[in-house]
């Protein structure tokens, strides 16, 4: 399905994913955030930001809890003032708690704000087409994220085969991710050199 208005599209893929039954959310999820830890970036890497699930996103709970096991620094996102702040956590979900809109994030006087390197981000979405554009839900908080962050880290975007798309509308100030997970395939977007 191709739709011209962001708006549209956005109500379209939420509305598909909340289709999906909770025991098809945890199945899917299981197998996205598998295909994840298999990825050789994601063992080599050191540093590793991942969202928190937030209503009937890919679940990453998995991706938190192997992070902290196998001794990565894990940053979760915060919002401040709009904007996305990273921070370390030691443990979870003893690090966090609700925050922007009752999303679980890091408590600030419990965690340290990180402003070092990172190797790898996953990105959440309501959908994502094959050229690694992403339909967010609609404050660019993200997209202003990740164009302040080095291009060197790697962006991956995680999303339901049902909310894979063709093309999105795109916008001057959209931020592309480099890899798209689904529970069926692994999408690594090939960059245009101008």
């Amino acid at each position: 399905m191709m739709c011209s208005k962001k708006e549209e599209c956005r109500k379209n893929y939420l509305a598909r994913r909340a289709r999906l039954s909770p025991f098809q959310r945890k199945t899917k999820s299981e197998k996205i955030c598998q295909k994840i830890l298999n990825l050789p970036h994601w063992q080599k890497a050191k540093t590793v930001m991942v969202y928190v699930t937030y209503r009937n996103e890919v679940d990453t709970i998995p991706l938190i809890q192997e992070a902290l096991k196998t001794g990565k620094i894990l940053l979760l996102p915060k919002v401040e003032k709009k904007e996305i702040v990273p921070y370390g956590i030691n443990s979870f979900p003893e690090d966090v708690a609700p925050g922007y809109k009752s999303i679980l994030e890091p408590i600030a006087y419990h965690c340290q704000r990180w402003a070092g390197a990172m190797d790898i981000i996953i990105v959440p979405g309501c959908a994502f087409d094959f050229q690694g554009n992403r339909l967010g839900y609609g404050l660019g908080c993200y997209d202003r994220f990740l164009k302040k962050i080095n291009p060197s880290v790697l962006k991956i975007g995680l999303t339901y085969e049902i909310c894979l798309v063709s093309h999105l509308p795109v916008e001057k100030y959209d931020e592309k991710v480099n890899i798209i997970v689904t529970e069926k395939q692994i999408i690594k977007i090939k960059n245009k050199q101008g």
